[in-house]
């Protein structure tokens, strides 16, 4: 173990004992920790040490708390505090502790199987997170890194719901960009052309990003399927346009219309707004054949 890492039993900022580790990856480590002020358990991220001495990785850090606070009240995971602690320098984030499995997780596990959501299934289970992301780019807040993996699927008996994580890349309106040009953010199955080809971006990146997520839930496997990262680089920027309709024939055409417009390959070609994209496709499961329309028309209400 690195010197100066965080173990169990540490006390951070004089509050949060650390009580094991939950997570790892390049730039820190997320602890399960017991807050001694609020008494209540917590997520902490903490910044790699050799990270937190990089400035950027501060504020991309504080920028992550500051989308997570800004959005409370919504179905994305919530934020206790934000600091340095003055004894060892540890950069951290206090988060809500979900008890859980990620979309990800669980969607092996039902292929483990060969078993699919139903389509109502997955408007139950994404619904908050397009209500998430409307209103974070109602507030100039661009996730940037919308995929299966950083949605939680909090358990029955703590609570159930949807959760919607790991705001590390997100861009806020007015902020420096902390991407260096020529370097892509997020997940290649889930990246929006424009990031591919290094051009402007806005809000509809996530709208591409939650429509694939969308897919992969109801088809089993990710919009484009390659052997390479270039070759789905490929597909993606010039490829032709999935058919969900084969993965899913009660959706009918419809569904393939649907695809076609969200994961457009202009921005202008694609829905506006998250909210357009996930009321079209609420409609085509409505429309559609089997129970999953039933269970739709009863349980959700469109726009006129």
């Amino acid at each position: 173990m690195a010197a100066g890492e965080p173990k169990a039993g540490d006390i951070i900022d004089a509050r949060y004992r650390l009580d094991r580790e939950l997570g790892r990856g390049a730039h820190g480590l997320v602890f399960r920790a017991h807050d001694g002020q609020q008494g209540i358990d917590v997520a902490l991220k903490i910044l790699n040490q050799e990270i937190a001495e990089d400035p950027q990785y501060t504020v991309r850090l504080w920028r992550e708390a500051q989308s997570l606070q800004a959005l409370f009240g919504t179905s994305v995971v919530r934020v206790y505090g934000f600091g340095t602690d003055t004894v060892n320098g540890h950069v951290y984030m206090a988060m809500e502790l979900l008890e859980g499995e990620t979309l990800a997780q669980r969607l092996r596990d039902l292929e483990e199987f060969g078993d699919r959501f139903s389509a109502f299934a997955v408007l139950e289970v994404l619904d908050p997170v397009a209500r998430a992301l409307h209103t974070a780019h109602s507030k100039g807040i661009i996730h940037r890194d919308v995929k299966p993996s950083n949605i939680v699927l909090v358990h029955e008996d703590c609570g159930g719901g949807t959760r919607l994580m790991d705001f590390g890349l997100a861009k806020l309106h007015g902020t420096m960009q902390l991407t260096q040009v020529g370097m892509v953010a997020g997940s290649p199955s889930y990246v929006a052309p424009e990031l591919w080809r290094a051009k402007p971006f806005d809000h509809r990146i996530d709208v591409y990003s939650f429509a694939a997520v969308v897919f992969r839930t109801l088809a089993g496997r990710p919009p484009f399927v390659a052997e390479s990262v270039v070759d789905i680089l490929m597909a993606a920027t010039m490829g032709e346009r999935p058919r969900l309709s084969e993965f899913r024939p009660e959706l009918g055409p419809a569904a393939d219309a649907w695809v076609a417009k969200a994961l457009a390959i202009e921005p202008d070609d694609r829905f506006a707004y998250v909210s357009t994209m996930w009321n079209e496709l609420i409609r085509v499961v409505m429309n559609s054949a089997g129970p999953s329309a039933e269970l739709a028309r009863a349980a959700f209400s469109l726009p006129s």
